[in-house]
């Protein structure tokens, strides 16, 4: 099996895929997977990504008609492979998407997912109907094919039913998905081929380590040394830390230190990756210690450091020096550098052990570690405001002066402070349902067309279905549905007026439309302030609150 992706000069290269599952992570599939239960979820609409070989990487949602009954029977069965075999024939006429009925009376589509001009897999969706059944057709199709014909005409009521306009919507929404699956696929395979040389100077640089180790003349050294870091390893640290509870010098400091984000490098990027940046932190951490203290690699991501005849202000001048070492390097391209969170505690008694000091310690770098490490909520609001900033023309600082903005108005509202953060991230994703719209339209710099204004008027319904489905952005999905809405009810998509409207959501309608006014579009040139400030306030009470409006321009004069 080969995949395609476009290299910098646009000329389509081709890897080898040992297996299955290499297509899988070109694809994203996971991710992919997910998206699509939404819009089983949304819609009804089952689906499943194949491979050219009729394998399937990924399957969504079932009509109990199908699975119970057409695939049971020999012939049913028959009927869908055959129509399997039509769509993709179709899609080898480079068809950009295909659909046809199937003898056994259910409408079946495709759509390729080509990757640079390589088409490497499909995503089919079906199971539903055009129009109203023929029941008598069905009854008919029940006899013949020997299925008890009350569940199955009871399966037959539970399928959708679509017009021919909904259908060619939602053939336009997977051809988007696919589109934008096969853009993410081409720059995952070319940041691959940009590692290989990355992972060979790894490599070489692993080796070289291992070969200053294994050239030691004293064997007590790979007894007493990590091989990957070249530093103490845990065995020796144990025995340390026995003596110094023994000794009668004091005080005697310890280091816990973990990497953070550890597991997600070496899952991103590869183990290699992982194992330059446990080099790189251990090399820190050698640079920034003295040569008595006691340096080791404990495993995995985790390092302790004894520092004999060290106070709790020196271990604290210790870490501080091992941050700042760590913010000034950037390696392996922008997207990695070495962090790691750090707890440190001081025996500065006999009556202490050094145990319960190393205790301490880690429990102070546990807490450091849940405050810096990235959360699943902060890591879904870079995912989608990455995906959303790609399709529309809206920028981070457009984002960002929004926040701000409308951060302002809350707080002269005494808004309280669950209410200002659900502000922010409206404001920071309001646009999100602009992921289904095409570029060519939100980028247009012409008038849209009627039609064109259709689609885009969709997007506050899209973003309300996305957020409704996504537990972190649930509490805001209805502001997003409600941010085009105008106070006199002449907005979209409801037509709700005043106070009807939630308060976020005119709070966040004002602010958009005054940084919209000042910068500049590709259908017009950007206002000055006081040209903006006028224009809100002309709109005041019509398309927006006007109480709400009045403040704003307070707040700016």
């Amino acid at each position: 099996m080969e995949y395609g992706g476009s290299d910098s000069t646009g000329n389509v290269t081709l890897i080898k895929l040992a297996e299955e599952g290499d297509l899988k992570e070109i694809l994203g599939i996971e991710q992919f997977s997910r998206l699509l239960e939404q819009i089983f979820r949304a819609t009804g609409l089952a689906s499943a990504v194949l491979d050219l070989n009729g394998n399937i990487l990924c399957k969504v949602g079932t009509q109990s008609i199908c699975t119970n009954f057409h695939r049971k029977s020999d012939i049913g069965s028959m009927r869908c492979m055959e129509s399997d075999a039509i769509l993709t024939d179709q899609l080898l006429k480079n068809e950009k998407y295909a659909m046809c009925i199937c003898r056994n009376g259910m409408v079946d589509a495709a759509i390729p997912i080509i990757i640079g001009e390589v088409h490497i897999a499909n995503l089919f969706t079906g199971q539903f109907l055009m129009d109203a059944p023929d029941n008598d057709l069905f009854i008919r199709q029940a006899e013949e094919l020997g299925f008890d014909k009350e569940p199955y005409m009871k399966s037959l009521e539970e399928c959708q039913v679509y017009t021919k306009d909904a259908i060619e919507n939602f053939m336009g929404l997977f051809c988007e998905i696919t589109d934008m699956i096969s853009e993410s696929a081409r720059k995952t395979i070319k940041l691959k081929e940009q590692n290989i040389e990355k992972e060979e100077r790894a490599a070489e640089l692993l080796a070289a380590n291992r070969e200053l180790i294994f050239q030691d003349d004293k064997i007590s050294y790979i007894d007493s040394h990590d091989v990957l870091t070249g530093l103490y390893n845990r065995s020796y640290f144990e025995a340390e830390k026995k003596r110094l509870n023994h000794t009668r010098s004091i005080p005697v400091s310890i280091i816990a230190g973990d990497i953070n984000g550890l597991k997600l490098i070496n899952y991103g990027f590869g183990h290699a990756k992982g194992d330059e940046v446990v080099i790189e932190i251990a090399a820190i951490l050698k640079k920034c210690c003295r040569e008595k203290d006691v340096v080791s690699r404990i495993g995995g991501g985790e390092f302790s450091i004894l520092l004999p005849q060290t106070d709790i202000r020196a271990a604290q001048l210790v870490c501080n020096r091992i941050y700042d070492a760590c913010r000034e390097c950037v390696f392996i391209g922008s997207e990695i550098y070495p962090s790691i969170s750090l707890g440190y505690a001081t025996k500065t008694s006999r009556t202490e052990t050094v145990d319960d000091i190393l205790m301490t310690a880690e429990k102070l770098m546990s807490t450091k570690k849940l405050l810096e490490s990235q959360s699943a909520h902060s890591a879904i609001m870079t995912s989608i405001k990455t995906i959303m900033l790609e399709k529309s023309q809206e920028t981070e600082e457009h984002a960002e002066r929004l926040v701000q903005l409308t951060r302002s108005i809350g707080v002269a509202l005494s808004l309280p402070e669950d209410q200002l953060n659900e502000l922010e991230l409206l404001s920071t994703l309001h646009d999100i349902g602009k992921v289904s719209i095409s570029s060519d339209i939100l980028s247009k710099p012409d008038k849209l067309t009627d039609e064109e204004w259709i689609v885009m008027k969709r997007h506050p319904d899209v973003g309300y279905r996305i957020a409704s489905a996504t537990a972190e952005l649930e509490p805001i999905a209805r502001y997003i549905l409600c941010h085009h809405e105008r106070w006199d009810g002449k907005g979209y998509p409801h037509g709700l007026a005043g106070e009807q409207i939630p308060l976020l959501s005119r709070i966040l309608s004002i602010v958009d439309s005054f940084d919209a006014m000042i910068n500049d579009r590709a259908y017009r040139k950007a206002m000055t302030e006081e040209e903006a400030l006028e224009e809100i306030e002309k709109c005041s009470g019509t398309q927006f609150d006007p109480d709400i409006s009045q403040l704003f321009v307070k707040l700016l004069s």
